[in-house]
């Protein structure tokens, strides 16, 4: 996959990765918008609800959702 200008988007993962970017992909999500898991980025992983993920990371982590 490329962006607009035609850079793919693997070179930005790697560089985020690099940075200890996570990538969480929600299977609820998943399932409402008919999406397959072989439709993603190797590098991501699946959780069974992304504000379940996010609410444990607040909890036990000490991590803060901030909405731009």
């Amino acid at each position: 996959a490329q962006d607009r200008n035609g850079n793919p988007f693997q070179v930005t993962v790697e560089q985020l990765k690099e940075q200890g970017v996570e990538f969480r992909i929600c299977e609820i999500t998943l399932t409402g918008r008919n999406l397959k898991k072989d439709q993603f980025i190797e590098e991501a992983s699946f959780v069974p609800s992304g504000v379940g993920e996010v609410t444990r990371l607040q909890q036990r982590e000490g991590f803060a959702y901030l909405k731009p």
